[in-house]
């Protein structure tokens, strides 16, 4: 085995693993307190990243504020989902099903959307200097490096608001028992917004993350949706670290598959994982398992 190609695909599996984990908190923390399976994930993941470019190649706004203005974007884009299609589907007793479908209608329509006001050619936001770090055999950018610093800040900033605070409890409350929640006198709204902005606001970092390195396409969400829906199951549903850890999981998988099979492989690498892995402990990783 080639040790020095092993270190570089650690690291790449590391940089991968850390946005995969960014991705698995946000799905996870929504998905856990709403039980929504938010597939519309993926409308503030593309919103995030087309108002970043509009402000920064339109606007002529600085490459910071344009980034400001995609994180407001999409946690904006992942409220307007809460607020005007499934708060009042749950008031109306909608099931989850249903929700669901809808959630599917709009990750659909959201792209075409996306096409007509932007077209269909990749958008780019300005590159900063990006220089390379070596150590020994394994190389890493500079983007990398605050990719993954800032990925993992902020999993441990959600960690720590779900588990010290009192509105984490809140959270944390909905979450195990929901009828006794409401019962006590927590609002389901406002735990249902907060978790919503929080997600939502999550996969932004994610994606502006991804459009600073690579490209905005109109349907540029949805396989990172699918892979923080995978990171989240496969961390244990509920737990911030777990959802964490299995994203990382599968960054790493997926990057040391390189050594054996070819590229195109990956994704057989993440649902075969998964798979494997919820044989053996349904619950997740970290997850509780069911009393």
């Amino acid at each position: 085995m080639d040790l020095s190609l092993l270190a570089q695909l650690t690291v790449s599996g590391i940089v991968v693993g850390s946005s995969y984990a960014l991705l698995g908190v946000s799905f996870g923390v929504i998905y856990a307190t709403t039980k929504i399976f938010h597939l519309a994930h993926a409308v503030a993941y593309a919103a995030a990243a087309y108002a970043a470019v509009w402000a920064a190649n339109t606007l002529g706004l600085p490459l910071a504020v344009a980034l400001l203005v995609g994180l407001a974007a999409g946690a904006l884009f992942g409220l307007l989902i809460e607020v005007v299609f499934y708060r009042p589907m749950r008031k109306r007793n909608a099931t989850l099903l249903t929700i669901f479908l809808v959630s599917l209608g709009i990750s659909v329509a959201f792209p075409n959307l996306i096409q007509i006001v932007f077209g269909p050619d990749n958008q780019t936001l300005p590159r900063p200097d990006n220089p390379t770090y070596s150590l020994g055999a394994v190389t890493v950018s500079r983007h990398d490096v605050i990719a993954v610093l800032v990925s993992w800040v902020l999993i441990a900033a959600v960690a720590t608001f779900v588990s010290r605070t009192r509105f984490g409890r809140s959270i944390t409350a909905m979450r195990t028992n929901p009828t006794m929640a409401e019962a006590v006198g927590i609002d389901s709204k406002r735990v249902y917004t907060v978790v919503f902005a929080l997600g939502s606001l999550l996969v932004a970092v994610a994606a502006l993350l991804f459009t600073t390195k690579g490209v905005a396409t109109p349907t540029m969400g949805l396989q990172p949706t699918l892979i923080g829906f995978i990171a989240a199951f496969l961390g244990g549903i509920g737990s911030q670290w777990g959802a964490a850890l299995g994203g990382l999981a599968l960054g790493l998988l997926s990057s040391w598959s390189a050594l054996y099979l070819q590229v195109d492989y990956g994704p057989v690498v993440v649902f075969g994982a998964m798979f494997l892995v919820l044989l053996v402990r349904p619950q997740g990783l970290l997850g509780k398992a069911a009393a």
